[in-house]
């Protein structure tokens, strides 16, 4: 998958699909299957022009307070594209959606479309000035050690996180594969600054192996042995 995404076709106007507790990441795949018809309309036109659509994760209203119409939206959302689609009878989908960008919406604008249409600006990754290799086997090494617990590792992904890409996509690769909250994907996607996802990942890595080895430590010694007395 080539990283350097050509996005010479968007024109700063983003197609909204707002969905709750789902955070893309740029380098990433999700899977869509579409029904509703605001949605469905929204994949006919991108289809037929640029194949770009922007995901944005749906931001609860307070405590105690209902929901409302439009619903609120997070700020920051990912540019995706459409890179494989299926039409069904029914006239719904299933799309593949490869992250691009990060996006910063800027106001949202009057639709005549079913769907919510924003102004958006591109965000581009801080790159760090830090020697890049240690970090990166750090990383790497945290994330094979918190993954391999729990599944196991596709072949694809293992190819692709071994591969040379810079730092800031290897941490969008692995904050998008990781079962993290939904709030924590969100702070690391509005986070453009390569140094402070390498960090904020390495933390929770590691707090995330910590508390493993201390549930099967835990594990191994219960029930405790009884006493002779």
């Amino acid at each position: 998958m080539d990283i350097d995404f050509d996005l010479r076709d968007f024109a700063n106007q983003c197609r909204l699909f707002p969905l709750s507790n789902i955070v893309l990441f740029p380098h990433a795949l999700l899977p869509l299957h579409i029904f509703e018809p605001r949605y469905r309309q929204l994949t006919e036109d991108s289809l037929a022009t640029d194949r770009l659509v922007t995901m944005v994760q749906v931001a609860p209203p307070p405590k105690g307070s209902p929901w409302a119409e439009p619903v609120p939206i997070m700020g920051v959302g990912c540019l995706g594209r459409i890179v494989q689609h299926e039409r069904l009878p029914d006239g719904r989908f299933n799309f593949l959606l490869l992250g691009c960008k990060r996006v910063r919406l800027v106001r949202e604008h009057p639709s005549v479309k079913l769907y919510r249409i924003a102004e958006a600006e591109i965000l581009d990754d801080q790159e760090s000035d830090q020697p890049l290799e240690p970090r990166r086997k750090q990383l790497l090494d945290l994330f094979c050690k918190v993954f391999e617990k729990r599944h196991r590792l596709d072949d694809d992904l293992a190819k692709r996180l071994n591969s040379p890409i810079p730092l800031g996509v290897l941490s969008d690769i692995i904050a998008h594969a990781l079962g993290l909250p939904p709030g924590i994907k969100q702070e690391l996607l509005s986070e453009t600054r390569v140094d402070r996802r390498v960090e904020t990942l390495r933390v929770l890595l590691q707090t995330i192996i910590d508390t493993i080895s201390a549930e099967e430590k835990l594990s191994r010694s219960f029930p405790p042995p009884f006493s002779v007395n």
